[in-house]
């Protein structure tokens, strides 16, 4: 009986490392799972304090990725911390992942520093996401927030008003990410027809996942995010980051009233745009970049690129070179759970930060804008 059960387990392993799986078949269910929510007569002692929870939960998505980050001793991806996060100049150092910590908006003291999502406590200034657009729907079909807010509807961080998992009307975050952890898939996501096989479980969206959630990146170790090259004033690809984002701010991933790519005036920072249309070579050195065909990847203003089967450690910013691998994201410039700067901002941006002309070198803004430093 051992026997057989063990070659069933190693083939359904095989299984599992042929189609790019990683269950979660490693440790007890216990740990997520609680059957009454009940022991002894009380919760059960690792249970968050507001169960139960659907799918049988121990615990929300907060409750579940609160922590210090710290892998590989710990992979699990922490968002929250209950003591200031280490971050660095950028977030590119100490124990701050990709999408940044809902630590410093958890504080109560500025909600502009990150996404105030339910149970960190009431969004003291918005009710409705800056920008929002009822027009914009996942590959789903479903507009987050079902195409309206009112007073006192947070955003989530699954669910009809959340950025993760499905967006059906009533479904609540649990709801929205169920099955994903069980279906997880890693590396280069192009799929996205599931929770599991879609980039960081956001529905629709293709990416390459860096393992450790770019704890410590590099140029060669980060995420690659998917970007296109708009050729108009808006866009219809429901595969990029951007467009994630753009399910709540469509109206900061440009409309028809905002001039396309190579018009002028700019209304709004522009997203999936390529650096290669530019009509001057303000990109050229983007990264300290002295030869523009290499110019090395940057983990502190990260770029899209269309093909996301593997990590770039180096992009074209050439003028008119049309390789799509240097494409401006809402990511190049935000983290989005959140920051230590106001609007999520990757660094800071203030009168005595990011000043034209002020010879800071490679830092902020002007690490694409190069020609304005």
């Amino acid at each position: 009986m051992k026997k057989t059960l063990m070659m069933s387990l190693i083939s359904i392993v095989a299984v599992m490392l042929t189609y790019g799986l990683a269950f979660a078949i490693s440790g007890h269910c216990s740990h997520c799972h609680t059957m009454h929510f009940s022991q002894d007569g009380a919760p059960p002692p690792n249970a968050g304090a507001n169960g139960p929870y659907g799918q049988l939960l121990l615990d929300n998505c907060l409750g579940c990725h609160t922590g210090t980050n710290n892998p590989p001793t710990d992979p699990t991806p922490y968002v929250l911390d209950t003591a200031p996060p280490t971050y660095g100049v950028d977030g590119t150092t100490g124990n701050t992942l990709a999408g940044g910590n809902f630590y410093w908006v958890s504080l109560g003291t500025n909600d502009s520093l990150g996404h105030n999502v339910s149970g960190l406590g009431a969004d003291h200034t918005l009710t409705t996401p800056p920008g929002y657009d009822s027009g914009r729907a996942d590959s789903q079909g479903n507009i987050p927030g079902g195409g309206s807010w009112s007073s006192g509807q947070q955003v989530t961080c699954a669910g009809a008003r959340g950025c993760h998992g499905t967006h059906l009307p009533t479904q609540d975050e649990n709801a929205g990410i169920r099955g994903g952890h069980h279906a997880n898939a890693t590396g280069s996501l192009t799929t996205a027809t599931t929770v599991g096989n879609s980039y960081r479980f956001l529905i629709g969206i293709h990416g390459y996942e860096d393992s450790d959630y770019e704890y410590h990146a590099t140029a060669s170790a980060h995420n690659q995010y998917k970007g296109v090259a708009r050729t108009g004033a808006d866009l219809a690809d429901k595969t990029t980051i951007s467009w994630s984002c753009g399910e709540c701010h469509g109206k900061f991933h440009t409309k028809a009233a905002d001039v396309g790519p190579g018009g002028s005036p700019w209304l709004r920072h522009p997203t999936d745009f390529s650096l290669n249309d530019v009509s001057t070579t303000e990109y050229a050195s983007y990264n300290g970049a002295t030869n523009p065909a290499a110019a090395p990847y940057s983990v502190a203003a990260p770029v899209g690129s269309v093909n996301v089967s593997t990590v770039l450690s180096q992009v074209d910013v050439t003028q008119g070179a049309g390789t799509d691998n240097a494409i401006v994201t809402c990511l190049s410039c935000h983290r989005a759970h959140g920051s230590p700067f106001p609007d999520l901002l990757r660094w800071q941006y203030d009168e005595t930060h990011i000043v034209a002309g002020g010879g800071e070198g490679n830092v902020g803004c002007f690490i694409c804008h190069t020609t304005k430093d």
